[in-house]
Formats: C-alpha cells, structure tokens, sequence
C-alpha cells in the first residue's frame, strides 16, 4: 500500500464493486487493517434498512400510475422477508391494484396536512373505479401496518341537488388473513369506502379520520377481538348540502357483521344515516361487543341494530338527528336508537338523543331487550302527533321486547310525547332483585324499608322491617301484616267482573262505599265471622247492629222508594209465611211517634182468626159503629166481646 497522504491521491473516475478498500478494524494495539470491497460495505450499510417506492420507480407526480412500482417494492420486500416501505411527502396515484400476500409489510407514509385537498406529506390519489388499490390477504400478511399517510378519491358528479359519489370499491381489503392488520394516522379524503376487513380477526384500527360517503369501516367475520379508537369522521372534504344530505340517507359509516367482541371508543361521525349499524350476514351477527362513547351528529340513526342477536354494552352515546344546514329541523325518520332485528341484547350506561323526529328509542322486531341506565331525550315527537320517546313495537306472535331503566327519564321539549306508546305488549320497566323482608330488593330511605318479593307469585312492601302491604298474582291484597296478622285483605276471583269502589270528597261531601262493575244490578254484602254481629257506629257508638240468633233462613229487608211511596220493612227468606217481632228490652215498651196505620177488611173477608191469634184489625162495614176486631184464636170479636158477623 501506497503511504501517500490520502489528500494527494488523484480522485477515482468510476468505483467498481470489486474495488479493495483498507478497514481498520478494532482500536489501538489491537488494531488491524484488513481489505474489503465496494460490495461488501456497500451490502453492511444497507442490510435491513427500509425500501423506498421510489427506488422501484415510483414517481410520486400525482399523474403516473405508481401502482406498479409499489407492487414491485412488495414483491421484493416478499422475497427479503418482508420490512418497511416508505412513502415521501409526494403524491401518489393508483390506477391499479396492490396486492400484499405472503409478507408482513409496514406501509409508512410521511404524514399529511388535513384538508380537502391534496397537500403536503404522503397522499395516495385514485381516479378510476374497477379495481381495490389495496389487498391485504392469506395468513402471511397478518401484522401489516399502515400509517402516517392520505387518501384522496376524485368525484365527477357536480355537488348538486342528485349528486351521489362515484362508485369506487373500499381502498383497504383485509381478507382471510385470519389475524391482525393495523391502520394507524390514516386520513380519508372524500373516499367512497375505506375499510373491508373479511375473516380477518384482531384488526387495530386508530386515528382515522375523513369524509366517507358510503362506508367507513365494514367488518364480517371476525372471531378475534378487534379494537376501533380515536375516529373523527366530519366534512373535510366539503360541506355542500347536497354531498352531506346525500350521507345523511345513504352512509353507514361503521358496519359489523359476524364480529365477536369488539371494543371500540371516541368515535365521532358528522353526517350518516347510521353512524353505527349492527348488521347481520350468514355467518352471524355482532355479539359482546363494547363501545366506550360515540357522537353521532347531524345522523339519521345513531345506532341501527337491523341483525338478529346482536349482543352488547355501550357506555355513553350521544345523537343528534337533524337535517344538514336546515335550521334544526330534523331528518325524516330519525331517531337515536332503533332495533330492527329480533333477540337483541344491548346494556346502555348513558344515553342522549336529540332532535328524533318522532321517537328517541324505537324497538320493532321481537325479543329485544334493553337496559338504559341513565336515559335523555330532547326534541322529540317533532312531528307533534303524541310520537314516545320509547316506542315497542306490538309483538303479535313471540316473546313482546321490553326496555328496563336504571333511573327516572329525562325528556324535555317533546309536545307532551309519553315515555312509551300505548297499545303494545312491550313494556318499559325498573327491575329490582327479590330481597327480604329486612333487606327489600327495592329500598327507599333505610335498608328495612321499600319493596321486596316474598314468592315468585308475591309482591310486599316493608316499613322498618315490617310487612304492611302484600299483593298476589291471585288477586289477594293484605295491609298492615303479614298473612294472618293482617288488618285488611281484599280477594279477587280470576272472573272478577263486579267490585267496591271507595270514593273520598272535598270537605262537606259525603264518603262512599259502592259497587262497580259491568253487572245491570249489583248487591253488596258485609259478612260478620262465625256468631258475630254487624255493626253500625257512630259517635264513637254502635248505633245499629245485625245479628243473627241461628244461622239465617229468614231475614229482614228494608226498602227505599220513590217520591210519594212508602219505605218498608219487610219479612224475607225461604220460609212461606214469616212473621216480624220488634223486641223491648226488659220493661220498655214499643213507642210509636205517628199513628199505626191497620190493616183493613170487610166483615165478608175476615182472615183466619186462627191464623192471627191476639191480632188487631180494622173491620169497614162493621155494625153499629164497630170498626175494630181482634182475634182470640178462634173467632175475631168486637171490642165488647161479641163475635164479628
């Protein structure tokens, strides 16, 4: 080797990969120079680094298809076993597809500045329709990532009354990878559909954000728990009434299908018609799935449950339905939430809906259950024709829906709209457990007060650990005790058509005790126990009693009459003839404040003294004067004693 200054050597013309080069290795008395060639450090310094599309030819011009180059970048990262492919700050346009298959590959872009659009940092434009720019597919590209770049879609149709977008096909397809594929720092501009995820569980997918016209996400088929986080969907691209309005009736911004437990928090979308939709497919339908919280504004439909089976929780989730730009009126057929599927089961922590136009909640199908704990509606039954904030369907054959609250519902500016319609088999509910008697299920104020549930049959309430109420499914009513130790109880037969009705009045009224029912002419009766008597008080004092002196076959009767008749006192029962007896007590006697009024017959139509022994009579056309007749048993005489002829 030469031992001339490095400085005067004559600079090389073309360096040749055979070319030697000296290399110290190692430091100080350990050192050795050795040789090497250009290609030996030229492949140290570039093992393991990451590719770049432009090295396969991408131009990065927004004009030339750089699909191809982007392909050859992934065949070659396939056949290294994979890496990073970045993208610079330019502009990418696809007009064919991209295919990752047998390679984990992380698509890295240089960021992007928000915007409608193409600015600076990475951005992927398309153009044409026919083809899906990216596929993710087979179990080698599980742990693909993409990140840190734009997506800008060019729609022809002028934003005018009709417009509608063009028909592209979702720009990511994850398909039958059967694992994860994540999308980090992704912005979709004005892009049709973003994306299809198709048995391919464990998809990560955070910091989305754009403006999609018909589909944000699609799931289906996922049977691992996939998590969706941070998604900001609003007009970045435009707000033209006839672009958001066409969202408004068509976009389903998130849709999962056969999708086992997601978990999905702070999504905002602006502008759908279902911001969430749970819909079913062949596989199945969304089951323990898990939202943390969800705005949706200006949506037709916050949640739509249209599968069947759909199983999940949501911790907050707020609505808005009113129509794009129109001055808050809201959008035709909105509501917050609405279930159109059968055998939901969806736990809701706190819900708010606002501006539905006619119902917040509405529940058609069968077998749905929900459970609201905290529940706000404002601005609903906009159409003012009496619409609940809750509405059931009426379920004709199946199991009826219901919707059980956690708390007292908060529903204001609803022109006097129910909490649920009339006229269904559903029912809106608060549940409590059975408890005890020291411990009901439903306390109010202290632990041993409120409602508890003796049987599967019973309801009772409890004050301060005491029974005082009982209902049964039977009909029965106890107050003040349990069982045999009540002081009132009322019983109910199955076929129960007549009743007593006890009516309260304003001061100088009258209290009343009377019989109700669907019968013409109903008789009421009061039933002493056993050989006790009925009695009247007043006062403080019995002022009439009922007894009876063996067990009744003949009674008394009083009737009231009309203006001008005579109230009676009358003999009933089984007996033929029934005579009455008005009974002093000790040497009292029967005093009588009017005249007695006697019974009067000819002398031609006298009644078997026999018969009336020891009565009086009056006699018509008695002789000489003779008027009265009385009976010794055997004849009736005159007053001094003469037989009456």
């Amino acid at each position: 080797m030469s031992d001339t200054k490095i400085s005067a050597l004559p600079a090389i013309a073309a360096a040749a990969d055979a070319d030697m080069l000296p290399v110290v290795q190692g430091s100080g008395a350990g050192a050795t120079t050795r040789r090497a060639s250009l290609a030996q450090l030229r492949q140290g310094l570039l093992a393991d680094r990451a590719l770049h599309v432009r090295e396969f030819g991408a131009v990065g011009d927004g004009i030339a298809n750089d699909a191809p180059a982007i392909q050859a970048a992934i065949d070659a990262m396939a056949a290294s076993g994979g890496g990073v492919l970045e993208f610079g700050p330019r502009t990418y346009r696809l007009a064919s597809p991209v295919v990752i298959s047998g390679v984990s590959v992380i698509l890295q872009g240089a960021g992007f500045t928000e915007g409608p659009t193409v600015a600076s940092g990475t951005w992927l434009t398309i153009d044409a329709t026919g083809f899906t720019p990216f596929t993710f597919t087979g179990v080698a590209a599980r742990g693909s990532v993409v990140r840190d770049l734009a997506i800008r879609q060019t729609h022809a149709a002028a934003q005018a009354p009709g417009w509608a977008p063009t028909d592209y096909d979702f720009v990511f397809r994850i398909q039958d990878c059967l694992g994860a594929v994540d999308f980090d720092n992704v912005f979709l501009c004005a892009v049709n559909r973003g994306i299809w995820c198709d048995n391919s569980g464990r998809l990560t997918i955070q910091r989305l954000r754009g403006q999609v016209f018909t589909t944000g996400i699609e799931m289906d088929r996922a049977y691992d728990v996939s998590r969706i986080e941070h998604v900001h969907f609003w007009p970045f691209a435009t707000a033209n009434d006839d672009v958001v309005r066409w969202q408004q009736q068509n976009q389903d911004t998130l849709v999962f299908r056969r999708v086992d437990g997601l978990f999905m928090d702070d999504v905002f979308v602006l502008g759908a018609r279902a911001a969430v939709r749970f819909a079913g497919s062949a596989f199945g339908a969304t089951t323990k799935f898990y939202i943390g919280s969800l705005y949706a504004d200006f949506a037709q439909l916050g949640i739509l449950v249209d599968g069947d089976g759909v199983e999940g929780q949501i911790a907050n989730a707020t609505t808005q339905g009113e129509l794009w730009n129109a001055a808050g009126q809201p959008l035709a057929g909105s509501a917050g939430l609405r279930v159109d599927g059968n055998g939901a089961r969806i736990q809701v922590a706190n819900l708010r809906v606002d501006d539905a136009e006619s119902n917040a909640i509405r529940v058609n199908g069968a077998n749905n259950r929900l459970d609201v704990f905290a529940f706000r509606a404002e601005y609903y039954n906009r159409l003012n024709n009496g619409s609940a904030a809750i509405h059931l369907a009426n379920v004709a054959a199946g199991t009826p829906n219901s919707v059980f609250l956690g708390s007292q519902a908060v529903l204001a500016n609803g022109f006097g709209g129910p909490l649920v319609n009339g006229g269904t088999n559903g029912h809106v509910a608060m549940g409590a457990p059975a408890g005890r008697l020291d411990r009901p299920g439903l306390s109010v104020g202290s632990d041993g007060s409120g409602l508890f549930a003796p049987s599967g049959t019973e309801v009772a309430a409890a004050a301060a650990g005491v029974e005082v109420l009982r209902l049964s499914s039977s009909g029965a009513v106890t107050l003040g005790g349990a069982g045999g130790g009540a002081g009132f109880a009322v019983s109910t037969p199955a076929n129960a058509a007549n009743r007593l009705a006890a009516a309260a009045t304003a001061a100088a009224g009258v209290p009343s005790l009377s019989a109700q029912g669907s019968d013409t002419n109903i008789t009421m009766a009061v039933a002493a126990k056993g050989t006790g008597a009925v009695r009247l008080q007043t006062r403080g004092q019995t002022a009439l009693e009922v007894n009876a002196l063996a067990t009744p076959v003949n009674h008394l009767r009083v009737d009231g009459v009309a203006a001008g008749g005579l109230p009676r006192l009358s003999a009933q029962g089984s007996d033929s003839n029934i005579s009455v007896q008005i009974a002093p007590k000790g040497t009292g006697f029967v005093d009588a404040t009017g005249p007695l009024r006697l019974p009067t017959y000819t002398v031609a139509t006298l009644p078997s003294a026999s018969t009336f022994a020891r009565c009086i009579i009056y006699v018509s056309d008695g002789a000489s004067n003779r008027r009265f007749a009385v009976s010794d048993g055997t004849s009736w005489r005159w007053p001094d004693g003469a037989v009456v002829s």
